[in-house]
């Protein structure tokens, strides 16, 4: 035999709420409750999205937020920490000194472009950034030749990735390239960097013989 107590009317509401509560923070929506003063308040589990992403070019000039170019310092910083990690040292390239001599040859005015990707905020505004913290990629080109440019230094931080921001700075520079009246833009990689790859070549960028030097054997 199997037998069951009738529960009380205001434990079972309490068991229901809680239930539904979990339902509601299981998916992620935006829901409402009222409190015991029935007070209408809402609560929102938002997952960050490419929407949420503004893309803004980095002159380093004096009439810009400094945690414009701090952000881009701190980013080009993990992005040499991240590959140095991978086994693959940046050195070679004189690449600590890039973070120094802002904007170098990533300089608008020297037909090159930097851009960083800046997380949306209601409360942020961008005309006074007050912290590095809200830049979470970057992207950059530089001149080859009259003719070609080159793209660099695509980095996302890791607590932003897979949402579609690298795409989005890559849209932005490739059409800051043909803006540039480049004819042509090249890039290089590496094998083991699987995801930034898959990205170029869905953008219909072509394998070629190595056009630069470097040391790491899975570089394409």
């Amino acid at each position: 035999n199997h037998t069951t107590n009738r529960q009380p009317s205001n434990q079972r509401m309490t068991v229901t709420v809680f239930l539904l509560l979990l339902l509601m923070i299981r998916s992620f929506d935006t829901f409402a409750f009222i409190n015991h003063s029935t007070t209408r308040r809402s609560l929102s589990f938002h997952r960050m999205t490419a929407h949420d992403i503004t893309i803004v070019p980095v002159k380093c000039s004096q009439d810009e937020p400094p945690a414009l170019r701090q952000g881009v310092t701190d980013l080009f910083k993990a992005y040499f920490d991240e590959l140095y990690e991978l086994g693959c040292d940046l050195g070679f390239q004189g690449f600590q000194n890039e973070w120094i001599d802002l904007p170098g040859k990533y300089d608008f005015e020297k037909r090159g472009g930097l851009f960083v990707a800046v997380s949306n905020d209601p409360a942020l505004d961008l005309n006074d950034l007050g912290h590095s913290k809200h830049i979470v990629g970057c992207i950059a080109i530089r001149p080859l030749d009259d003719k070609c440019g080159e793209v660099k230094r695509m980095f996302i931080r890791k607590s932003h990735r897979r949402i579609g921001i690298g795409k989005q700075l890559a849209e932005t520079i490739v059409k800051h390239a043909w803006e540039l009246e480049y004819e042509e833009i090249k890039l290089d990689s590496l094998e083991r960097l699987t995801g930034a790859v898959k990205l170029y070549e869905g953008m219909g960028f072509q394998r070629i013989d190595p056009y630069c030097e470097c040391p790491e054997e899975d570089h394409v």
